[in-house]
């Protein structure tokens, strides 16, 4: 998604703030760095499991070889709706889904997704080679 298409959505949805701040006030809000703020404080990820699992949370900043960078902006719209990464495997049960499906996380809207791209875009890339694979007993491939 190109800045225009961002802008563009968030203008639809009706967004009266800048594409990015109102990506970091959806993340503030939708919970983001409780899972996945790095060492750093920025959402870099975690080389430690989620409490009782195998699963990592990811790096969401867009370093090309160990976050986002390299991920189609779709894709990470699809991620944060569906559970479904960029190679079409489930994430881990601790990823929430925001499809709409539970009322206690409301559905991911175009404009809000748009938002979130144009943030998690203009983060500083971390490099995070530490954080492993996570291992899911349900990861599977998307229908």
């Amino acid at each position: 998604m190109t800045r225009a298409i961002v802008v563009l959505a968030c203008t639809l949805a009706g967004c009266s703030e800048d594409p990015v701040a109102a990506g970091k006030r959806f993340a503030g809000e939708r919970g983001c760095a409780q899972c996945h703020a790095g060492p750093d404080g920025a959402l870099s990820g975690q080389a430690a499991p989620q409490a009782g699992t195998t699963a990592y949370p990811t790096n969401l900043t867009p370093d090309r070889a160990t976050g986002l960078g390299g991920w189609a902006d779709v894709a990470i719209v699809r991620a944060i709706r569906f559970g479904v990464d960029d190679e079409e495997r489930v994430l881990c049960a601790p990823m929430p889904r925001y499809d709409g499906s539970d009322a206690a996380r409301p559905y991911l809207g175009d404009g809000e997704a748009g938002a979130l791209v144009a943030y998690l875009r203009s983060l500083r890339p971390v490099a995070r080679p530490d954080i492993p694979a996570s291992r899911c007993a349900e990861r599977g491939t998307a229908p």
